[in-house]
């Protein structure tokens, strides 16, 4: 049976996740009683679809880096308590994107922006760099076969510069594959949107998710 989350209509999907976020960050610096009722909402709210815990855990630590290194800027200028509440907000916008991009295909994801009239290149610019991206990643796992097949020592002090040549020629190979695609892409009749294969319609069960998501975030966000 499909989750609830994954029956909604892409834009109720993208709304929900958008108005959790702008609550949660709207949370005064310094303020980390509401938080107590976001954590359990976010969880709740991930329940409702399909996605392992690991993968939301691991996508929500890549910006660690980033989040910690404003939250411990943050800790010299207000205080420990304000960098925290920082650090909450980024790590829960995160965990709720990496639900979003986890129960949602691309197309779906892409045709609920264009419906919601967001700039055309940025829907444009997604796709693309979700296409490219796990080109290079297959591009760049060939490269590091072949240097493995035909490497017999270590590399030491060689490493950077035989690191160097693979850069180089990961781009060479990524470039001549990238215009094969594209012109795949175009003789296959791509226009610049991806098409969604099957009918969606915002419906009074996506507007009442939505309106009680953001009610229960809402009413967090105003604890003492």
């Amino acid at each position: 049976m499909t989750p609830l989350f994954e029956q909604l209509d892409p834009r109720a999907r993208i709304l929900t996740i958008l108005g959790a976020i702008i609550i949660v960050a709207s949370t005064p610096n310094g303020t980390l009683g509401p938080f107590a009722g976001y954590g359990p909402l976010t969880l709740l709210l991930v329940s409702t679809g399909r996605a392992p815990g690991i993968y939301l855990v691991t996508r929500s630590l890549a910006v660690a880096p980033f989040v910690l290194l404003a939250a411990g800027l943050l800790v010299f200028q207000a205080g420990v308590i304000p960098a925290a509440s920082v650090a909450l907000k980024g790590f829960t916008a995160a965990f709720l994107l990496a639900f979003l991009t986890c129960t949602t295909p691309l197309s779906d994801l892409l045709w609920g922006l264009r419906h919601l009239k967001a700039p055309e290149s940025l829907n444009l610019i997604l796709g693309m760099m979700y296409r490219y991206t796990s080109l290079l990643s297959e591009e760049y796992g060939r490269l590091e076969r072949a240097r493995d097949s035909r490497t017999t020592r270590p590399l030491g002090r060689h490493r950077f510069a035989i690191y160097g040549r693979q850069f180089g020629t990961l781009i060479l190979r990524s470039w001549d594959r990238a215009e094969r695609v594209h012109a795949a892409m175009l003789s296959r009749g791509f226009t610049g949107s991806w098409p969604v294969t099957r009918e969606l319609h915002f419906s009074w069960r996506d507007a009442a998710f939505l309106s009680l998501v953001c009610a229960l975030f809402l009413a967090a966000r105003w604890l003492p």
